[in-house]
This record gives C-alpha cells, sequence and structure tokens, in this order.
C-alpha cells in the first residue's frame, strides 16, 4: 500500500489504542494481550520469533504490527498467497548459478527433479534476466 492509500485507512482511535497500550504497566498490558483472539496472539508469537535479534523490544513491536494489521484487515476474508513463487525464483537462481560453475544440466535435472528441457528453459530465462539487469536500454 502507499502512503496516500494509508491515509485513506488512517484513524485516530488506533494510535490512541497504540499509545494506551504502550503506556500500561507490563503485568496489565500482558494481562490486556492475553485477553485478545488466539490468531492474533498467534501472530504475535511469529512476529517476535522473527524480530528477536534485529529490533530492541521485539514484543512491542510484534504487539504493534499485529494491532495495526488487525485494524486494517480485521473482519474481512483475506488471501495470504504462500512463498510458491518467491521459492520458485530462488531455485531458478541457483539452477543459474550452478550452471555458470559447471554443472550439468543432466545433474541439475536429476538434483532438483525436473526435465532436462525446464532446466534449459530456466537457464534461457535467467540468462534474458541477468542480460536485462547488466545492460541498459537503448530506447
Amino acid at each position: 500500500m502507499t502512503e496516500q492509500q494509508l491515509d485513506a485507512f488512517a484513524d485516530d482511535d488506533l494510535q490512541q489504542l497504540l499509545i494506551d497500550l504502550e503506556q500500561l504497566p507490563p503485568e496489565q498490558r500482558s494481562d490486556a494481550i492475553n485477553r485478545i483472539p488466539a490468531q492474533l496472539q498467534s501472530l504475535m508469537a511469529l512476529f517476535e520469533s522473527e524480530l528477536k535479534g534485529h529490533v530492541k523490544q521485539p514484543e512491542n513491536l510484534a504487539q504493534r504490527l499485529v494491532i495495526e494489521l488487525a485494524h486494517y484487515l480485521g473482519g474481512i476474508q483475506t488471501y495470504i498467497p504462500r512463498n510458491d513463487r518467491l521459492k520458485t525464483l530462488l531455485r531458478n537462481i541457483a539452477i543459474y548459478n550452478a550452471h555458470n560453475k559447471g554443472a550439468s544440466i543432466r545433474s541439475l535435472a536429476e538434483s532438483h527433479r525436473l526435465t532436462d528441457m525446464q532446466i534449459y528453459s530456466i537457464i534461457k530465462e535467467q540468462t534474458q534476466i541477468e542480460r536485462a539487469r547488466r545492460q541498459f536500454k537503448l530506447f
């Protein structure tokens, strides 16, 4: 979402809710968090575990993120796609890099459970992507 789209969702109540939560003493804050729906608590735990080692106070940031997520997406059915496209893209890049380092088409096909033709197609596609990234466009 762009800033302008987020402004359309802007809500003073959300900001006040976040301020009020942050100002609670730790035991009251913990009690309040324990009373929210279990799905939101699970998201908070997931975000917190991912944020540990990257930010100070990962618990507080995780809570804030989930509360904002619930504010913007709460109550509506939302489809969240899996990372299949990213997995495929990373696999294709790995195939391209391995081929450039001398791996044979046959060995790549076997290790990735693909056909030789699929490997050739992936290498061709990745070559075009790499070429486009390195060369300037004239027009």
